[in-house]
């Protein structure tokens, strides 16, 4: 594991060995709740599913997901447990929380000490947290897609397609009291890219 992670990060400057290291175990916590089953229940949205699905050039540190399929198979309790224990088994140092008492449904993986063992970090103790947020009651009207994803590991992503992304991403930052500049980055990608790569309506 070790080898694999300073392999990745080896010639980067520290900002950008967290961030590559941080989306390497999103992957990995992707690659869990696949495995888990959880992709039938959940649709990954969001600025990391902008930048897994259709290459948003910024990094994102939570993973957001709407429960959009039957709620009687959502068990995150269960998912974060599996995801955790699997990383244990690989040699990493990690312990999980989990806060679902309102509508948003919000857990944590902690990474103690894997910055530390990549180079990154001089304190052994400095923790890595991976958010993961699961939205139990999202607006009605998106439209789901499955895909094929290649990143760190193999992937098959349920998500929100473009138009909801865009849809989502224009909500997030009307009901926020006030403005983040990841919302206002996100937004200007949409509307910079004339080539159409990236277009999520129609004319």
């Amino acid at each position: 594991m070790r080898d694999h992670l300073r392999e990745l990060v080896r010639g980067l400057d520290p900002l950008a060995g967290r961030n590559i290291l941080r989306e390497y175990l999103q992957a990995r916590m992707l690659e869990g709740l696949q495995r888990a089953g959880a992709m039938s229940a959940l649709a990954f949205q969001g600025g990391t599913a902008l930048r897994f699905l259709y290459g948003l050039p910024r990094y994102s540190e939570d993973l957001d997901f709407a429960l959009e399929g039957a709620r009687e198979s959502y068990d995150l309790k269960a998912w974060m447990t599996g995801i955790a224990r699997q990383f244990e088994r690989e040699g990493y140092d990690v312990t999980g929380s989990l806060r679902d008492r309102s509508a948003v449904h919000s857990g944590w993986l902690r990474f103690r000490a894997v910055l530390h063992d990549v180079g990154l970090s001089p304190h052994r103790d400095e923790v890595l947290g991976i958010k993961l947020d699961v939205d139990t009651r999202p607006p009605a009207g998106a439209v789901t897609e499955t895909r094929l994803v290649r990143r760190h590991v193999s992937l098959r992503l349920h998500h929100h397609d473009r138009a909801s992304l865009l849809a989502g991403k224009l909500h997030a930052m009307l009901r926020r009291p006030w403005t983040k500049g990841r919302d206002v980055f996100d937004l200007g990608w949409y509307l910079s890219d004339r080539g159409g790569r990236n277009r999520i309506w129609r004319c």
